[in-house]
């Protein structure tokens, strides 16, 4: 059994019609049927059902094209990673983030690796925290910033800092320090919240805010982007529960009042990194450590 042949089986897989297939894989009609079939003989299976009509996947061609299909593509951007590698093209990096860290720490960070390493090209993201596990995993992203804490074998996973939350407020609100906050003083006000991608602790700290001042959140709007957030409270059109960092980007016409509830902040990498560039980066963070 080879890459190609299971590269093969999964592209007649989607396109179920050999004509086609053997366009894309830029090969003839003869030689794939010779791999397919080669392929169902070492495997001791059928994988294909066919007629003089149509191509179709048997229950043993479904179960293998489910999973084989992630794993050949987690090789094949490996085998690409590693050509980047050896080409000396790793002269970059991607780096995931919230929001949260794009007033503060992410601008230091940036300058600092522009100083040290002024010929590598910095890509930043945001992506949703279910994703960046996978993405980490499959070479889309070097480092990932995020809310969440993993236990994987693949990864590392660092606490960085604890950020602390603030109610986000217009000017003109009448709630000015953390001392006035109470149900009664929010009854009338429609909450703002994130759509929670900052991971499970995030939102079981909203929980616990909640808890602590009685309020029942009327939550008529949400965002994955904390600048949406502050230009919405701005507008007067209601209030939120954001990192305090928020604040360094000084918004007009909103006020941040600091909660005594914070939320964890981890850096995320791969253990087995190979890329320089992602190696001489993690060594400049970690000496702010």
């Amino acid at each position: 059994m080879t890459t190609q042949q299971i590269a093969y089986f999964l592209q007649l897989s989607e396109e179920l019609h050999y004509w086609r297939t053997s366009y894309k894989v830029n090969t003839t009609q003869s030689v794939l049927s010779r791999q397919i079939k080669a392929l169902e003989d070492e495997l001791q299976v059928q994988l294909f059902i066919r007629s003089n009509r149509k191509v179709e996947l048997s229950a043993a061609g479904k179960f293998l094209q489910q999973q084989w299909k992630p794993l050949f593509e987690q090789i094949n951007a490996a085998a690409l990673y590693a050509r980047k590698i050896h080409q000396g093209e790793g002269g970059s990096i991607i780096i995931n983030h919230p929001g949260s860290i794009s007033y503060d720490m992410l601008p230091e960070l940036v300058s600092k690796i522009s100083t040290v390493f002024p010929d590598v090209r910095v890509e930043l993201i945001q992506i949703k925290q279910s994703q960046e596990v996978e993405m980490l995993k499959a070479y889309e992203l070097d480092l990932s910033y995020s809310r969440m804490h993993y236990e994987d074998e693949l990864l590392t996973s660092k606490l960085i800092r604890h950020d602390s939350l603030a109610l986000v407020v217009p000017s003109s609100h009448p709630v000015v320090t953390e001392a006035h906050i109470t149900a009664d003083a929010l009854k009338d006000d429609r909450f703002i919240l994130s759509t929670l991608t900052d991971g499970e602790a995030y939102q079981l700290k909203l929980q616990q805010i909640f808890t602590r001042y009685g309020i029942e959140p009327n939550i008529r709007f949400e965002s994955d982007f904390g600048s949406v957030i502050m230009g919405l409270v701005a507008k007067e059109l209601g209030v939120s529960i954001i990192p305090f960092s928020y604040s360094y980007a000084n918004h007009p016409g909103i006020r941040f009042i600091k909660l005594p509830f914070d939320v964890p902040l981890y850096l995320h990498w791969r253990k087995a990194e190979e890329n320089a560039v992602v190696k001489n980066v993690l060594d400049l963070i970690m000496k702010d450590l």
